[in-house]
């Protein structure tokens, strides 16, 4: 099966192939030869993220803002599974909690109303028990099902665009295809803690030199510190840059002693999955995989998330 205008997409590659594996989920072999792959520094000026909702307390006047799509339904992000968003009434965090909406909550109602609490905007919506009240609309994503997002092309066209240009280095094509509200997420493994590039420094992604913190090497205290272009860049390099093959909705692993887990607070963003299997006949720890996870705003698909696997090498 191949979507309209696939072949226009793939023009950057020497051969591109698309398949629909045996159990329904899409399938795409990206041959990867030809692309140059620069050897300049690079950095990206990210942060480890804070908590969206803890806001100074401010007046809130009820309104309409068009940067939050008032329809459809929502499912809940950006919350671990030993979590729950609590519904406020009024919004904001001092407001009285009304309801909890569990962290994997999907198919909820808003009302159409907003308002501005510091830098945050705040949603009302309807809880389980239909009771209304408010949320940060950092914890909403717009609700996509599985088999759908599999089968958007819009999809398997930024998937090429991004793939590219994490190879090129180029910035701007990048800067097109990553989430405008919540910019480019990085998790060196699943465990460890976000990075975050914001929108604003995405231009600066291969010029900045700023060290970061990606958390911890797996079994020790050994702190993994070193800017984008020493750390995450040549995990990205070994799995694009080897004819990787893009798998919708599961993660490719190997052997490992550690658990492969799609973190809860992503529970409700789709994703696909980029594997490096071991080498034939080598280590069968020498394994790697990259998760590209995406989000919907406006009905309009954007690269969220990246989030590392690999073995016990």
């Amino acid at each position: 099966m191949v979507f309209p205008g696939f072949d226009r997409i793939l023009r950057l590659r020497e051969h591109s192939t698309l398949v629909l594996s045996s159990i329904g989920l899409v399938v795409i072999v990206l041959v990867l030869n030809g692309c140059t792959r620069a050897t300049i520094p690079i950095d990206t000026a990210a942060t480890v993220a804070s908590d969206p909702t803890e806001e100074p307390l401010e007046e809130a006047t009820p309104q309409r803002e068009s940067v939050f799509h008032t329809s459809g339904t929502y499912a809940v992000v950006w919350k671990p599974d030993d979590d729950t968003l609590k519904l406020h009434v009024p919004a904001g965090i001092a407001g009285s909690i009304v309801d909890e909406l569990e962290f994997d909550n999907n198919g909820i109602s808003v009302t159409g109303n907003t308002t501005s609490l510091g830098s945050s905007l705040w949603v009302e919506i309807l809880g389980p028990d239909g009771e209304m009240g408010w949320v940060n609309s950092w914890n909403l994503t717009e609700d996509v099902a599985g088999e759908d997002f599999c089968a958007d092309p819009r999809i398997l066209a930024i998937l090429e665009q991004v793939t590219q240009a994490f190879l090129t280095e180029d910035a701007n094509s990048l800067m097109s295809r990553v989430n405008p509200k919540r910019g480019l997420v990085l998790r060196h493994d699943w465990w460890n803690p976000e990075v975050i590039i914001r929108p604003s420094d995405m231009a600066n992604l291969y010029i900045s030199r700023k060290d970061k913190i990606w958390g911890t090497l797996s079994g020790g205290d050994f702190a993994i510190e070193g800017s984008f272009t020493e750390i995450f860049s040549p995990l990205l390099m070994d799995v694009l840059g080897q004819i990787p093959t893009a798998i919708c909705g599961e993660i490719p692993s190997g052997v490992t002693s550690m658990p492969v887990v799609w973190p809860g607070e992503y529970k409700n963003l789709h994703f696909y999955a980029f594997h490096r299997p071991h080498p034939e006949g080598g280590n069968r720890f020498d394994w790697r995989t990259m998760v590209f996870g995406f989000e919907y705003i406006q009905g309009e698909p954007y690269l969220t998330l990246i989030v590392h696997y690999h073995g016990d090498v």
